[in-house]
């Protein structure tokens, strides 16, 4: 089969919300992939309005972060606070004037006064589950890891509901560490 045909076969590519601007390229690339087959093939991801939706319905699905921030274990005044950082640093993150320099110190920012706040929230990992199931956030051997800059524990307990944590997934991101008085984040910051 030529590459034409097999990019033909593919339902995706036929979307009319697929845009692309190289369609050569685009063939070999995938022909290749098709040819090194799974033994060599390795998936690197985004989790937050990449593995998740952005929204659904015309409403904005929640990312890590909001799983926590919404939930009926986070005490209000925390939830407010939560809410005035995203409302802060949301704009900052997303304003297109704005290069990635200028915006990283402000998103460090944000994520270690998150993370910080969240802390203090006494959230037990065995409430993970409840977190995840009260929001609503919806086998070839290939591994596949998701780099978030949200909360790892979040990810993996919907990676857990949906059914799909593999072996083969290994998610690399913000994790929390669990003790009897609750939980704080381990220092690395993603």
């Amino acid at each position: 089969q030529t590459n034409q045909e097999i990019i033909e076969m593919m339902p995706e590519f036929q979307k009319s919300s697929v845009r692309i601007k190289n369609l050569t390229r685009v063939e070999e690339v995938i022909c290749g992939l098709i040819k090194g087959g799974a033994a060599k093939l390795q998936i690197i991801t985004d989790f937050d309005m990449t593995f998740s939706r952005f929204s659904y319905k015309g409403k904005r699905c929640p990312t890590c972060h909001n799983s926590i921030d919404n939930c009926q274990l986070v005490t209000d005044e925390c939830r407010k606070k939560l809410s005035q950082l995203k409302k802060k640093y949301y704009a900052i993150e997303v304003d297109p004037v704005l290069t990635v320099e200028e915006k990283y110190p402000y998103m460090v920012e944000w994520y270690t006064k998150s993370h910080g706040l969240l802390g203090q929230q006494a959230l037990p990992k065995a409430k993970l589950k409840e977190i995840v199931a009260e929001s609503d956030l919806q086998q070839h051997s290939i591994p596949v890891f998701i780099f978030s800059a949200g909360i790892g524990d979040v990810l993996e307990e919907v990676i857990r509901q949906a059914g799909v944590y593999h072996p083969n997934v290994k998610v690399v991101s913000n994790f929390m560490d669990f003790d009897e008085t609750g939980v704080n984040f381990r220092s690395c910051l993603i």
